[in-house]
């Protein structure tokens, strides 16, 4: 994590998404820009948490990791929405491990040193509670629309979710758990995107060779 702008009151600062907005006091003085690149870690999995993200641009993933050494992929998040949320209401006190995707750039807010005020601000908690209320809806919904769909369609949507710079490399074991399906059949299916030209296998990972096409398997739906 790199930090890129510190913010104070004087400054005349224009975020896309101004937090402003979600806050019945000056957050200004709390919070800095920062960045993370693809692949490092946002929030440290068993950690307490005493920052507060807000998701500017980029793509992360939610994971969680078992006594058995398994590691189960659990969500995605896109920009923009708050990352550390659920810690700083205490419903859980220790936080699943948060991964960037595509480099991140993330407005972090110091909570440990307006906790008291977060917590007790109505405009932002009923943001939150909009929030987590929509969060809900969409995993019950993407739930229901992955049971509809075929194995190709999940597929060539989870990679374009999870790739970064057309190069596609998620552990076939964990998404084979977190597609629902068996190691053997995410295999065959790949393969099959690769006889037909739409990824190819490189030492770094699979490769998009045409996204047109992956886009117009997702899109079967």
């Amino acid at each position: 994590m790199k930090e890129i702008q510190k913010l104070n009151q004087q400054e005349n600062y224009q975020p896309p998404f101004p937090l402003s907005d979600f806050f019945n006091f000056d957050i200004r003085p709390y919070v800095t820009v920062v960045q993370f690149e693809p692949d490092e870690t946002i929030l440290q999995e068993g950690e307490k948490v005493n920052t507060l993200y807000y998701l500017i641009s980029g793509r992360a993933k939610l994971f969680l990791s078992h006594e058995n050494g398994r590691i189960s992929l659990i969500n995605f998040m896109n920009a923009p929405c708050f990352i550390g949320e659920i810690e700083l209401l205490e419903a859980q006190k220790l936080t699943n491990g948060i991964k960037a995707i595509t480099t991140c750039i993330c407005f972090a807010i110091n909570a440990s040193a307006c906790k008291g005020q977060l917590l007790n601000d109505n405009k932002f908690l009923r943001y939150l509670c909009v929030s987590l209320s929509k969060k809900a809806i969409g995993n019950t919904s993407n739930y229901a629309k992955n049971q509809s769909y075929t194995l190709e369609v999940r597929l060539a949507t989870f990679i374009l979710t999870t790739s970064n710079n057309r190069l596609y490399r998620e552990k076939h074991t964990e998404v084979a758990e977190f597609l629902g399906v068996t190691y053997r059949h995410l295999l065959y299916v790949i393969a099959e995107f690769v006889k037909k030209g739409i990824l190819k296998k490189t030492a770094q990972g699979y490769y998009i060779e045409n996204v047109d096409r992956l886009r117009e398997v997702a899109d079967k739906k």
